[in-house]
């Protein structure tokens, strides 16, 4: 019999950024993809010890909380995590969009008709297999908006998303070598000159420019 934290890997599927239990991940990748195409986000993990969480992270996690160090976790082998059936999300705007979106795919959060487990929690969702309306259909793969840009839109991107994981991972730019932050700056400020052109342009028809401007907007914003 599978165990909380042990489960077998033949009943677990990735996401990106982690993995859940099967159903749960297709329910997901049908939530992300429906939230991609109406809002041009995509939801995703805060890391991969926040979707499908193994015993020894568990462990972690409690005793850290134990010490005062970290933010309430569930006993080991108690955790929904556990049993592949949580995430936690990273940005207000993807808590959002699960709170708008995730209902109807079984998903539930703090402040949506669905709740979850950890009320206090803003950022932990729940799959309710028997509330997931969509449960059996596939989920059809999207082009992610990366793969829109130019050559030297996708470089500024990377660099962007790179050096603000660095500064978020070291508390912040004041904590890191300033160079993290001018490399950040300039990625952003190239960003929002092509966002420029490309609103010049006028019709968004041509060369992905609406979808284009929509991605360039959110990394920016």
């Amino acid at each position: 019999m599978a165990q909380n934290g042990r489960l077998p890997a033949t009943s677990l599927a990735d996401i990106p950024g982690g993995q859940l239990r099967k159903d749960a991940a297709a329910s997901w990748l049908r939530l992300r993809q429906r939230v991609g195409n109406e809002r041009g986000l995509w939801i995703c993990p805060t890391s991969r010890r926040t979707a499908y969480r193994p015993f020894a992270d568990q462990t972690y996690f409690w005793n850290l909380y134990q010490s005062g160090k970290g933010a309430l976790a569930a006993r080991p082998g108690t955790s929904n995590h556990g049993w592949g059936l949580a995430v936690d999300l990273p940005t207000p705007a993807m808590q959002a969009a699960v709170r708008k979106f995730g209902p109807e795919y079984g998903w539930g959060i703090r402040g949506a008709s669905l709740g979850s487990d950890a009320p206090s929690e803003a950022w932990h969702a729940l799959y309710h297999p028997d509330h997931d309306r969509h449960r059996g259909e596939p989920a059809k793969p999207k082009k992610h908006p990366r793969n829109y840009l130019t050559g030297a839109e996708k470089a500024a991107r990377d660099t962007l998303v790179k050096e603000r994981r660095v500064a978020k991972r070291n508390g912040g730019w004041g904590k890191v070598d300033p160079s993290h932050l001018k490399r950040a700056s300039k990625a952003k400020s190239y960003l929002a000159r092509q966002l420029e052109q490309i609103r010049k342009a006028g019709d968004q028809s041509k060369l992905n420019r609406r979808e284009r401007a929509a991605y360039i907007k959110e990394l920016i914003g």
